[in-house]
C-alpha cells in the first residue's frame, strides 16, 4: 500500500477529477496539479508518474478505473467507490466546511440540505481542520439580493444540468415575453445574486442541432421546467467563455482608460484594481489613470456609479460618448 503522503494527495486529485467527469489524462492531471501546486512538487511530475498512480490505484486500492478512448481519459466505473486511505486531510475538510457555508447562502432547498447532510456525514469521521477555538457560526456569508426562485424548478434544472439532459422550458424574458423552448443546460452559474443557465436553445420539437443558439437564461424567470430523456454532449467553448468571465456575450472594449479624480478616496481605486490585469499611474494632480482590458459598456457604467461620478472616461471615444449619454439620462430622470 503506498504510504508516501504526496502520492496519496496525487491519487486523491485523480479520483476527484474522475468524480467530476473530467476524464483525467497525464496532460490534464499535470495542469491541475500545477494549478494547485500540491506540496510544491508539481514540477517533478511526469507522464510516468501519472500512469504509476493509476496503476497503484487499481492494484493497491482496488479502484474500478477504466479508460474512455472518446474522452481521452480515465473514469470510475462505480462512482460510489471510495477508500478510507484516500479520505480528505483536515486542511481539505476546512475547504469542505467553508464550501458548506457558501452553499447555505447560495443554494435553495432541498439541495442545501443535501449538502449539509453530506458534510455532517464527513464530520462524523473527520475533524473540521479549524482551530479548536473557532466558532463557525461567527462567520456569515451575506447574500443581500434573494430573488424568489421555485424550489421545484431549480431542482429540475439542477438535475438536468447534472445529468447533461435537455430541458423543456417555459421562459419569461425581461420584457415579459413568454417563450417555449428546448434547452441544453451546459453551464449553471451564479453571478450578482442570480442563478443563470448558459447553453443552447431551440424551438420545441426542432431537429437536434438545427438552428440552436447559445443563450443565457435567468433561472428565476423559468415558469415551467421538465427534464427530458434526451442527453447532450458538453460544449467546451461555452464553459471556457464563462470561466473567462464572459457569461454574457456583450461587446467588449479591448482597452479602456479611466481617470479617477482626487475628489474620491483613491485608496479604494488602488485596492479595487491591485490584483487585476491593469495598470495604475498617479498623475501630477493626485488623480489615478487606470488602464483596463476587455471591459463591457455595462461594467464601465457600474464603475462610474461606484466612483460616485468622480471619474473621466478618456478612451475609447465611442465609450466616452456612451457614458455621457448615460449621465445625461440619469440627470434628466432626477429632475422634477
Amino acid at each position: 500500500m503506498p504510504a508516501n503522503k504526496n502520492k496519496l494527495l496525487r491519487m486523491g486529485v485523480i479520483i476527484e477529477m474522475m468524480r467530476k467527469n473530467a476524464y483525467p489524462n497525464s496532460t490534464s492531471f499535470m495542469k491541475e496539479m500545477a494549478r494547485r501546486d500540491v506540496a510544491g512538487v508539481c514540477k517533478k511530475l511526469s507522464q510516468k508518474t501519472f500512469h504509476r498512480d493509476i496503476h497503484d490505484l487499481k492494484e493497491a486500492f482496488g479502484a474500478p478505473i477504466d479508460y474512455e478512448p472518446s474522452a481521452h481519459g480515465f473514469f470510475l466505473r462505480d462512482k460510489e467507490w471510495y477508500s478510507e486511505q484516500l479520505m480528505v486531510e483536515p486542511f481539505d475538510m476546512k475547504g469542505v466546511v467553508l464550501g458548506q457555508k457558501a452553499a447555505e447562502s447560495l443554494m435553495p432547498e432541498p439541495i442545501r440540505e443535501e449538502i449539509n447532510t453530506a458534510v455532517r456525514s464527513m464530520l462524523s469521521r473527520k475533524t473540521t481542520g479549524f482551530h479548536e477555538s473557532a466558532e463557525l457560526d461567527m462567520m456569515q456569508i451575506i447574500n443581500p439580493l434573494q430573488l424568489p426562485i421555485s424550489t421545484e424548478i431549480f431542482c429540475t434544472v439542477f438535475k438536468a444540468w447534472e445529468a447533461r439532459h435537455k430541458l423543456q422550458l417555459t421562459y419569461c424574458s425581461s420584457q415579459g415575453t413568454r417563450h417555449e423552448m428546448e434547452f441544453e443546460p451546459h453551464v449553471l452559474a451564479w453571478q450578482s445574486s442570480i442563478w443563470y443557465l448558459k447553453g443552447k436553445a431551440s424551438e420545441t420539437g426542432q431537429a437536434a442541432g438545427a438552428n440552436s443558439s447559445v443563450s443565457v437564461l435567468a433561472v428565476h424567470r423559468i415558469s415551467e421546467a421538465k427534464k427530458l430523456s434526451v442527453s447532450f454532449i458538453g460544449d467546451k467553448q461555452i464553459l471556457d467563455s464563462v470561466k473567462k468571465g464572459k457569461l454574457f456575450d456583450f461587446p467588449r472594449y479591448p482597452e479602456v482608460r479611466l481617470l479617477f479624480l482626487p475628489t474620491m478616496a483613491l485608496q479604494r481605486v488602488r485596492e479595487r484594481f491591485s490584483s487585476s490585469a491593469s495598470s495604475i499611474q498617479e498623475e501630477a494632480d493626485g488623480s489615478l489613470l487606470v488602464t483596463l482590458n476587455d471591459l463591457t459598456e455595462y461594467q464601465v457604467c457600474e464603475l462610474a456609479v461606484w466612483a460616485w461620478g468622480c471619474v473621466k472616461v478618456l478612451a475609447p471615444e465611442e465609450l466616452r460618448q456612451e457614458i455621457l449619454s448615460f449621465g445625461e439620462t440619469l440627470l434628466q430622470n432626477q429632475q422634477k
